[in-house]
């Protein structure tokens, strides 16, 4: 299976304007100062990024999207991590626009993908519980008549408190998965936002207790919500390369400022040898992101399952590792709370345990080789 790591020029110039962009939007102190908001994000830049396209980059033409596939969100996403963005695009634009769009054409999913597309409206996917591990939803849904009602602690939710959608997942009573819209005013609905030590990106727990909601899927949820799932484990995975590739640059330039016994410390062989395992590390997780996404654009569903996995996996322990290291290699300014590599470590250690922990993409993927 081949993988695109050599970029077509289109590809190539999608990722060059996303970096010119984003670097200039985004610089350290302005995600510091985002970070400090309760929200995280202005308003004014998700106008921006949703006036270039990106909101809808991976969504079909026909259903009112860019029409290009995983690969090239991917790309965006890479360069998302490299600055730490700040705005809720993998709840809304990845993982709300995903479950809409794989509900199924010309139904009630159909009607909020449009405003989902375009920019504006923010969505995010409550999914009751950790489904990127492989559980089932804690969340509860009872038929009332044409309706349906909610209850449950739908959990650790990206952007929970501040989506204008929450797009739902939750059990029916035959056990059975489903979609469901759900109004954040209506009745029963509890947001609290939580603090986690990566404060560049907010998550809230979403809470429900006999709230309205309407059913979105046609009757076969499951399928397209495992789908979503796996197309966010990839997305999230880019994300965590490009913030990886990132923080060994950081280090690499500091190694050729800092001087120890004469010299730059970036000279020493041991030195040299740590970042080469670490280059390693984030090549393997890149080339395991793009075969994913590759297998996406194809339309290989058989292969996606343990490619999602296995690419989550590799960002994930891949970025943990990276920062932890370009801490170390960074001496004693590393440890500093003014010290941006910091802020990639503490982004890495919260985004491996979003969408399946490595333990549960480790048992995925064993599960998928049947050993």
């Amino acid at each position: 299976m081949t993988t695109t790591v050599t970029l077509s020029p289109e590809q190539d110039e999608i990722r060059g304007v996303a970096r010119s962009f984003l670097e200039a939007r985004y610089p350290s102190d302005r995600v510091r100062e985002l970070m400090k908001t309760p929200a995280g994000f202005e308003q004014s830049d998700w106008d921006e990024i949703a006036e270039l396209g990106w909101t809808g980059i991976a969504v079909p033409e026909g259903q009112g999207g860019a029409g290009y596939s995983d690969v090239e969100r991917c790309l965006l996403l890479e360069e998302m991590g490299r600055v730490l963005f700040p705005c809720p695009f993998l709840s809304s634009a990845v993982l709300a626009a995903d479950a809409l769009a794989l509900a199924g054409e010309g139904g009630a999913a159909a009607e909020l993908l449009p405003g989902v597309v375009d920019g504006s409206t923010r969505a995010t996917l409550v999914a009751g519980g950790d489904l990127g591990a492989g559980q089932g939803s804690a969340l509860r849904a009872v038929a009332r008549g044409e309706e349906h009602e909610l209850s449950g602690n739908g959990g650790l939710t990206l952007d929970g408190h501040t989506g204008e959608l929450l797009i739902v997942v939750a059990a029916l009573e035959g056990g059975e998965l489903a979609l469901f819209a759900v109004d954040p005013g209506a009745e029963g609905v509890i947001r609290n936002p939580v603090e986690t030590i990566d404060e560049t990106r907010k998550t809230a727990v979403v809470e429900f207790e006999r709230t309205p909601a309407h059913r979105l899927d046609g009757g076969d949820g499951g399928e397209g919500i495992a789908l979503a799932l796996d197309r966010g484990a990839v997305a999230l995975a880019a994300e965590m390369a490009g913030g990886a590739r990132k923080a060994i640059e950081m280090t690499v330039a500091y190694m050729h400022e800092r001087e120890q016994f004469g010299g730059p410390i970036g000279r020493f062989q041991a030195l040299k040898h740590r970042l080469a395992d670490l280059h390693v590390r984030i090549d393997v997780a890149r080339q395991s992101v793009y075969a994913a996404a590759d297998a996406l654009a194809a339309g290989e569903s058989e292969h996606v399952p343990m490619l999602a996995a296995a690419a989550k996996y590799a960002a994930s322990i891949g970025y943990v590792t990276a920062t932890a290291e370009a801490i170390q290699l960074h001496g004693g300014i590393g440890f500093t709370e003014e010290h941006d590599i910091g802020l990639y470590y503490k982004r890495a250690l919260v985004s491996a345990e979003t969408l399946g922990a490595p333990a549960d993409q480790v048992e995925r993927i064993a599960l998928g080789l049947d050993v």
